[in-house]
């Protein structure tokens, strides 16, 4: 099966909230486009320390998290407003050791209603849903 790499826009949800304010500008809104590489084995869309700094995100918790070496603590980050495919989530941030690839994890594939396609190396629109978003209020 493939490996599935996918280019996805972020954007600092403080920042976009402080131009709906109206104490900044659009052009103010610290932004990025970054190449994730989709790990459904991951839980959360994850980010390089440089990555997040750029994004000018804070610490709001730290977790315990599981790893291929081992049990580590994590910082969590303020949220990021994703956009892939034309689908947009809002979505904290877990760290990533410095150097690693972006990981989009299953809880932002959840949300933006993707499906890994491992044959196509690519997301793809739920096919349960017809290709369409929608989300789940069960």
């Amino acid at each position: 099966m493939g490996r599935i790499v996918q280019k996805a826009k972020l954007q600092n949800v403080g920042d976009l909230c402080g131009v709906q304010e109206g104490y900044l500008k659009p052009s103010e809104i610290r932004e990025a486009e970054v190449e994730f590489l989709v790990d459904t084995g991951a839980a959360m869309l994850s980010l390089p320390p440089d990555r997040v700094k750029a994004l000018g995100l804070y610490v709001i918790h730290r977790r315990k998290v599981i790893t291929a070496t081992g049990e580590v603590i994590r910082r969590v980050y303020s949220p990021v407003r994703v956009t892939i495919l034309d689908r947009e989530a809002d979505m904290n941030v877990m760290e990533i050791s410095p150097g690693s690839p972006s990981l989009l994890g299953y809880l932002p594939l959840e949300m933006l209603d993707l499906y890994p396609n491992p044959r196509k190396e690519c997301l793809e629109g739920n096919p349960e849903h017809g290709g369409e978003m929608v989300m789940l209020q069960l």
